[in-house]
């Protein structure tokens, strides 16, 4: 069991992570919708939306490597983002 203060400390970092994962997940659909267009995910085609994703990855993760951010951490988030785009 960890104590107590750790315990609040994780909860209070999770609530932010979340926070700023919705922002980001909302801001990697407005740019898939500027790079594919206002209907790019009704598109029958999954070509067309890897190739949206893959355009959206090549603007986002020089932005995030030159904000410090680890690559394989980058391309974690975006596949995670992909993905919950895709289940909408």
């Amino acid at each position: 069991m960890i104590p107590k203060e750790l315990a609040e400390q994780v909860q209070t970092e999770a609530q932010r992570i979340k926070e700023v994962q919705d922002q980001f997940l909302q801001t990697y659909q407005q740019l898939c919708g500027h790079l594919g267009g206002p209907e790019w995910r009704r598109s029958h085609s999954d070509t067309k939306v890897e190739a949206v994703f893959h355009h959206a990855r090549r603007e986002i993760v020089p932005i995030m490597e030159r904000a410090g951010m680890d690559h394989h951490a980058v391309q974690a988030l975006c596949a995670w983002a992909e993905k919950l785009l895709m289940r909408r």
